[in-house]
C-alpha cells in the first residue's frame, strides 16, 4: 500500500493505493496522519480511488486513523469509495461514522 499527502489550502488529502489489509502497510497510514497531526493540520480527506479492497485489519486501521484525527479536534472524510467498500460500510454500520464524497473536489468543499 503507497500513501501520498498533498495539501489544497489547510485540507491535507491522503491518496491510498493498494489493498488496505493492516499490519505493517497500514502504518504508513497511520504514521502519516500522526505526522500531519503533529503539524497541526485539521483537515484530511482520504481519497481510495486506489484501494480495491479492505480487509477488517484494514477497517481497524482506518478507524484507528479517525479516533486519532477525532482526538486533536479534526475532521476526516473520505472520497472516492468504491461500491465495494461501500457495501462493506453499510455492512458494518461504519457508513454511520465516515462521512463520504464521490469525489475529492466535493469532500475539499464539504469543510
Amino acid at each position: 500500500m503507497k500513501v501520498k499527502t498533498q495539501m489544497e489550502g489547510d485540507v491535507a488529502i491522503i491518496h491510498v493505493s493498494g489493498k488496505l489489509m493492516g499490519g505493517p502497510e497500514s502504518e504508513n497510514l497511520r504514521n502519516e496522519i500522526k505526522r500531519l497531526l503533529d503539524d497541526d493540520n485539521k483537515k484530511f480527506v482520504i481519497n481510495l480511488k486506489g484501494v480495491p479492497w479492505i480487509n477488517s485489519t484494514g477497517l481497524g486501521a482506518l478507524m484507528a486513523v479517525y479516533t486519532s484525527v477525532q482526538r486533536s479536534e479534526g475532521t476526516l472524510k473520505l472520497c472516492h469509495v468504491s461500491d465495494r467498500i461501500q457495501s462493506l460500510f453499510m455492512i458494518t454500520k461504519l457508513l454511520t461514522i465516515f462521512d463520504t464524497y464521490p469525489t475529492e473536489k466535493e469532500a475539499i468543499a464539504s469543510f
